[in-house]
Parts: C-alpha cells; structure tokens; sequence
C-alpha cells in the first residue's frame, strides 16, 4: 500500500493524504497505528501545519486509536443529490454578464474566482495555479465561468459523465447577488440535458458552509451521506 500526502494546502496550512493499494480495502490496527505516526513525521518535515482525515470505512474501525494520535473532529462533508432539478425559471444574468469556456481564454480569471471564493472556507482546497490550468485541461472536466463586464465573477466546474459538481463558486467580492443562484442554474444547463438515464446532479459540501447548504435545499438537493472529517495539527 501507499500514502499519498497531496501537495494542496488548504485553510491554516491543512494537508489531505489518499490510501491507496490497500488489500481488500481493510486496515488493521496496527498498520492504522503505524501509517498515521508515519504521516506525521513526514507532514513536518513537507511544511504541513495540520492534517484532515476522513472518517470512511477504512478508519471508522479505528476512530479510538485515530483520536488518541490526537485528531479532533473538524467539520462533516455532506453528500447532497438533487433530483428533481425543477427548482424554478433561471435568474436572469446582469447586463453585461455571459457564460464562458474557463478553458484557455479565461484561465486566469477562473484561477482568482476560485481563490478568492474559496478563502478561509473550511474543507477547501485551491490547487496551484499550474495544476489548475493541467486538470482545466483534461477531458472530463468541464469549467465554466461568469464574466461581468470583463471580470470573473462566479464559476461552475463538473465532472463529465457522472453529472457531479465539483466546485460552485462566487467571487469574494460579489456577495449578495445571487451569483449562486446563478451558477446553479448554470449547472442544470450543462447536466440535465447530458445526464444519462436521468441521472442525478450530485455534490459535496462542507457542514459549516450554511449559505451554500441552503442554496442546494433550495434547489432540490438532498443530503444522502455524511462523513465526519478529524483534523491534526503538528
């Protein structure tokens, strides 16, 4: 097996790490132990200030342990799906404000619309620029943003085939304009008429990001699964 420890630094200097290759995607005790004294050695030495670890069924056996390497329950991911996506007419845009391809003209754009909504947003995490622009460019990812006059002021970016929702973003300086409202219906625009089989528009979000929680219930999406997420700081 493996640990990747990934190179995104969240909020206050957070880290994410993956399992990957575990035999039968089960972990005993003793290598749960092991892994996670190994991560914080590493994590120090790489500049990390602190660790998230998601409780999925690989370390719900061992939250005990988890807890006693000093880990403390941080926020909860909720998994959200919508549907019926008949939430109501689209808003209309301002004037002067059209959707755009983030991919290659607005690039830049979309790099501060994604910094800067997602400041001091728990549970996020804005990869560096030359990463963004990499994965702008993969096949199954689809990145849309709002340009109001020449500036970015929200953004869509979703997953091709799967209709999932990767990123709703308003600028940090847009708020109270229902640039939300607008991005979602954006969202709809893109997945519904593609989605196979009727399938579902789904998403992940923070618990502690109330606002946008009640952006999604209003659009018909529904919580389906809640992971807890434990934080360590070094």
């Amino acid at each position: 097996m493996a640990v990747i420890l990934d190179t995104i630094i969240g909020v206050n200097g957070v880290v994410p790490f993956e399992v990957v290759g575990l035999a039968d995607g089960r972990m005993n005790g003793s290598l749960a132990t092991d892994l996670l004294a190994e991560l914080a050695a590493r994590a120090t030495k790489l500049g990390a200030r602190s660790n998230e670890l998601a409780m999925t069924p690989i370390w719900q056996p061992h939250r005990a342990a988890i807890e006693a390497a000093g880990y403390r329950h941080y926020y909860s991911d909720y998994d959200m799906s919508c549907r019926n996506p008949a939430w109501g007419p689209d808003l209309p845009l301002p004037p002067g404000a059209a959707w755009h391809d983030a991919w290659p003209d607005w690039a830049d754009v979309y790099i501060d619309v994604l910094t800067t909504g997602f400041a001091d947003v728990p549970g996020a995490f804005v990869p560096k620029p030359e990463e963004i622009r990499r994965y702008l460019q993969q096949s199954g990812i689809k990145a849309r943003i709002l340009i109001e006059n020449g500036k970015g002021i929200g953004l869509l970016r979703y997953t091709e085939p799967n209709t999932y929702i990767n990123a709703v973003v308003r600028a940090g300086d847009q708020k109270g304009r229902r640039i939300g409202q607008m991005v979602m219906d954006e969202a709809r625009r893109c997945l519904v008429r593609q989605a196979e089989n009727d399938a579902p528009m789904t998403l992940t979000v923070v618990d502690k990001n109330t606002a946008a929680i009640e952006l999604y219930r209003r659009c018909n999406f529904d919580i389906d699964r809640e992971v807890a997420v434990l934080i360590r700081h070094f």
